[in-house]
């Protein structure tokens, strides 16, 4: 895709594991190869070590074990009369951070599931546009289009914390894990390359 005249833009959302939820919602302009920046690919998985960010203690519940920031970037151009995109999901290192008694395989897999969630919620928001045909000079329907559909993958990580209790509910846990990694299946040809 030509990106040359394109815009940018990460659309940024913090998870916490823990008993509190904190929702970071920011626009900006960023670079597409971003030090500090996981893209969500199927061959890599989250480690601790990609939390590199300090613990914070500005959130009102002191009880947060972790801050995970994951979101999706997309750009957009103009091509043969029509619009053309990209979507990345992506993490955030130094934005994320966990405290030590939170550094256990259970806890990093529910963070890797809210990064998955993204994942999906991508494959979705490609699978729709797929279907439509903006037009070069259609960006403002476009840009409305992309944050409409974004307050369901907004919905979807809350009801994933509110449902886990943030992870607390190992049962509910294992059915998000199936719920995502199923749909996430049925989306395959829609995946972030």
């Amino acid at each position: 895709m030509n990106e040359k005249g394109s815009v940018m833009k990460k659309l940024n959302w913090k998870w916490i594991l823990g008993f509190t939820c904190l929702l970071s919602f920011v626009i900006t302009g960023t670079s597409s190869d971003t030090p500090g920046i996981i893209y969500w690919s199927e061959g890599y998985k989250l480690t601790w070590e990609d939390f590199e960010g300090k613990p914070k203690f500005d959130y009102s519940n002191r009880n947060v074990s972790a801050l995970t920031t994951s979101g999706l970037v997309h750009y957009r151009g103009c091509e043969d009369g029509n619009i053309i995109y990209r979507i990345r999901p992506y993490f955030e290192k130094k934005d994320s951070w966990v405290k030590d008694e939170a550094r256990t395989e259970y806890h990093l897999a529910h963070e890797q599931l809210h990064f998955d969630v993204t994942e999906l919620y991508a494959r979705k928001l490609r699978k729709l546009l797929d279907k439509r045909n903006f037009k070069c000079g259609e960006e403002e329907e476009f840009e409305r289009f992309i944050n409409s559909y974004l307050n369901n993958w907004e919905t979807a990580q809350q009801a994933y914390d509110f449902s886990t209790h943030h992870s607390m509910d190992k049962e509910k846990q294992q059915e998000w894990h199936h719920r995502i990694n199923f749909e996430m299946s049925l989306l395959k040809e829609f995946e972030s390359k």
